[in-house]
């Protein structure tokens, strides 16, 4: 049985082979083509633009990893808005840190290994061969980057009979709710 992957539509690949002795820098850019597909992946009206200037360096015996991948982004997108449905702008501009880990066949990896971390650490990536996909990475952190709920400013829901709640009203409306809390007259 045949697995169809899916195609990518933003790919750069990069071999870390090519990595001078300092660092390698490179910018990539979109295609109109690319943009399109990768509008259809995130489903979002159209992405305007996306580049990015990444660094990879070779890292030293004393740091974890092998190499290091900096990326500054830069995209804008058209969304639409989650209480109108109208188009807005949205721009991006974000810095990642990605560690790249060779796993060579001399390498064992234990699975139930554990690790700790804090959202301020770069992120790992454990590959296989040299080469990394530089356009999947970009395209992977600009969905990640992207509002959850974009907003047309200065909407009031009101007017179209909603209301906005924020994350400490969710939080308070779900303690009142708890289906448990009849129990506790029950208590003898």
């Amino acid at each position: 049985m045949a697995v169809d992957i899916p195609e990518n539509e933003f790919s750069r690949i990069f071999n870390l082979d090519n990595v001078t002795k300092k660092s390698s820098k490179i910018s990539i850019e979109t295609s109109i083509e690319e943009r399109l597909k990768l509008a259809k992946r995130f489903s979002i009206p159209e992405i305007s633009s996306l580049k990015a200037n990444c660094a990879i360096e070779k890292l030293t015996q004393k740091k974890s990893g092998d190499f290091r991948l900096s990326v500054s982004m830069h995209a804008h997108l058209v969304r639409q808005c989650v209480v109108t449905l109208n188009d807005i702008n949205e721009s991006i501009e974000e810095n990642f840190t990605i560690v790249f880990i060779i796993n060579s066949q001399n390498k064992e990896i234990a699975d139930d290994k554990v690790v700790e971390f804090t959202v301020d650490e770069d992120d790992f990536e454990l590959i296989e061969d040299y080469k990394i996909d530089l356009g999947e990475y970009v395209a992977e952190y600009l969905s990640l980057s992207m509002s959850s709920y974009p907003r047309q400013a200065e909407v009031s829901a009101k007017e179209y009979g909603f209301k906005i709640l924020e994350e400490n009203e969710v939080a308070s409306e779900l303690e009142k709710r708890n289906p448990f809390n009849v129990l506790e007259s029950l208590k003898h």
